[in-house]
């Protein structure tokens, strides 16, 4: 199924390094094997003088089907393939502490997400360059990295009409693909025209605009065989022919050292064994992700120095805001139990029926296995009337660039909620994609087994709430249209009775979850400076989800492949 050269796959796996490491120095040492982990190796391993050691937590993830056939991305949260934190209870809802799960293997985030592709609105990219002092991460520099950061596949079968603007994509890496006509699941025209219906429009979310309707996907999916297109595949596999760079996986960096404020390399611990190991590296970069970088930071003495003082860390440097600035893309679910003939994870678990969709996709690549079962999306900005309306302080999200949305609804074929096994259930949700609170991050202890304490304060100001109750019911609404009866059963959550405010908003606090989308815990700008370089050390970058000092509008792949591709630029420059 994996349709790879078997020689090339294994010479890839001989440069996966399982043992110890040689006692040597390495140039430079990345932490994560997440999509920046994996730009960045294959970026600077091209010197073939320039040594690379890349340290992951988690598995290998392609030789298991369940990461790489697109189908089965909804199984992937809660398993061995994510870490899976949990925020401390939120008072905005009602006291509920939702998960967060975050990609744990080759791959990171890019290895269990549901692969929708896209970029947002392009004045984002322009307050990161303002934050940070950086001119290059201004969206009319940033699109050449998304360009060289993937492909575009656009079938010639589509019935669908879509904006396209193909000329920013480019010809490698990650591939990016809509969907054709027969891969698109049969509840998603009902979506579609139920807000085309009721005002949205046709807008390509890849060439720099925030609002509208974008229908078909796009997916990070490889065309030729319908597997998932993520970091591993996409930047991973070139390393294959590559001395001077090693991937190890299974290993948990538990400590940066250092001498004074220079950063010489790390501790790790192999998980199979416990065995504690030390190397040393001329530069090490963290890409964790937006809670694992931060923690690990902290876990080394670089953090606030209260913070640090009480769990008895001996401090490196006094860097206050590493851990704050939480911001993630929270949504709102309601779930629906479809008619019988569109196929959910109800289907999946009919072994009769999975094996006749294992055995067409097997065979050609596609049927029900090819997509996530979830496919266009819609970007809503509320006008300045709307907002005033809401009789709180909306002055943050009145002054956001006109390009940016504040909400996204999309669906996914199965159950976001409990549901009864009978029900053939959709769920489709409001996401609010630029929130005016950050929430924060801090340790919950000096050992490193121990997860941290992360605050991510849910529609924490009076706005950011008004905002999602807006949407939710919006998203009620239209899924009580007639324009969705065709497709529905019934309600299942939070079921039709539910119709005042007061019951919407309870409905609202049990059903709150987190698109895993963090960023921002250390920022550039605060945390970094230009050469995403933390402040105060030396030899220490972080370069990832955590640096980036803003939400997109939408999914949040594309914009760290792209800052890795930048940031990658910088340190061939500095350190080669």
């Amino acid at each position: 199924m994996m349709r790879l050269h078997l020689s090339i796959f294994l010479t890839f796996l001989s440069r996966i390094i399982e043992a110890s490491i040689k006692s040597v120095t390495y140039d430079a040492l990345i932490v994560g094997g997440g999509p920046a982990g994996f730009v960045l190796a294959s970026r600077l391993s091209e010197n073939p003088n320039f040594t690379v050691l890349l340290i992951e937590n988690g598995p290998d993830t392609y030789t298991n089907e369940t990461v790489t056939t697109p189908r089965y991305a909804g199984q992937l949260q809660g398993t061995q393939f994510s870490w899976n934190f949990t925020s401390i209870p939120q008072a905005t809802l009602d006291g509920a502490a939702p998960p967060l799960h975050q990609g744990n293997g080759f791959g990171g985030g890019t290895a269990i997400n549901i692969m929708a592709y896209c970029r947002g609105a392009s004045s984002v990219f322009d307050e990161w360059a303002d934050i940070s002092g950086i001119d290059g991460l201004r969206w009319n520099n940033l699109v050449n990295y998304f360009e060289k950061s993937t492909n575009l596949f656009v079938p010639h079968d589509k019935d669908y009409d879509q904006v396209i603007d193909k000329t920013k994509f480019g010809n490698s890496h990650v591939h990016v693909s809509y969907e054709a006509t027969q891969q698109r699941a049969l509840v998603d025209d009902s979506f579609v025209q139920t807000w085309v219906s009721n005002g949205a429009q046709d807008a390509d979310l890849t060439s720099g605009s925030g609002l509208g309707m974008i229908i078909g996907g796009p997916h990070s999916i490889n065309p030729t065989n319908a597997t998932r297109s993520y970091a591993l595949p996409a930047y991973g596999f070139q390393l294959a022919g590559r001395p001077n760079v090693q991937l190890i996986h299974g290993h948990r960096v538990t400590k940066i050292n250092f001498e004074g404020t220079k950063a010489v390399g790390v501790n790790y611990v192999d998980l199979s064994n416990n065995a504690t190991y030390t190397v040393r590296s001329n530069e090490t970069i963290v890409s964790a992700g937006a809670v694992n970088s931060p923690r690990l930071l902290l876990l080394s003495g670089v953090g606030p120095k209260h913070d640090l003082e009480e769990l008895g860390i001996p401090i490196v440097v006094d860097s206050p805001d590493v851990g704050s600035n939480f911001f993630d893309h929270h949504y709102v679910v309601m779930m629906f139990n479809a008619t019988p003939n569109i196929i959910t994870s109800k289907q999946l678990g009919d072994p009769t029926l999975l094996a006749s969709y294992l055995a067409e996709y097997i065979a050609n690549a596609t049927g029900p296995l090819s997509t996530p079962g979830s496919s266009s999306f819609y970007a809503e900005r509320l006008s300045d009337e709307v907002l005033h309306g809401f009789g709180v302080n909306v002055t943050f999200h009145k002054s956001l660039p006109k390009d940016r949305p504040f909400l996204l609804y999309q669906y996914a074929s199965g159950p976001m909620l409990p549901a009864p096994e009978s029900s053939n259930t959709i769920t489709v949700f409001s996401a609010l994609v630029q929130p005016e609170t950050p929430g924060s991050l801090r340790l919950n202890s000096s050992d490193w087994r121990d997860d941290p304490l992360l605050d991510t304060n849910y529609f924490g100001s009076e706005a950011d709430m008004a905002i999602a109750m807006y949407g939710y019911k919006h998203l009620l609404a239209m899924m009580r249209s007639d324009s969705m009866r065709s497709v529905t059963v019934n309600e299942i959550y939070p079921g039709t009775n539910v119709t005042s405010d007061a019951d919407i908003k309870t409905a609202l606090m049990n059903a709150a979850r987190s698109f895993h989308h963090p960023v921002g815990t250390c920022s550039l700008g605060t945390v970094l400076d230009q050469s995403f370089r933390v402040k105060g050390v030396q030899n220490l970058r972080v370069i990832d989800s955590s640096a980036i000092p803003r939400l997109p509008t939408c999914h949040l792949q594309s914009s760290v492949y792209a800052v890795a591709e930048f940031a990658a630029t910088i340190l061939k420059e500095e350190l080669y």
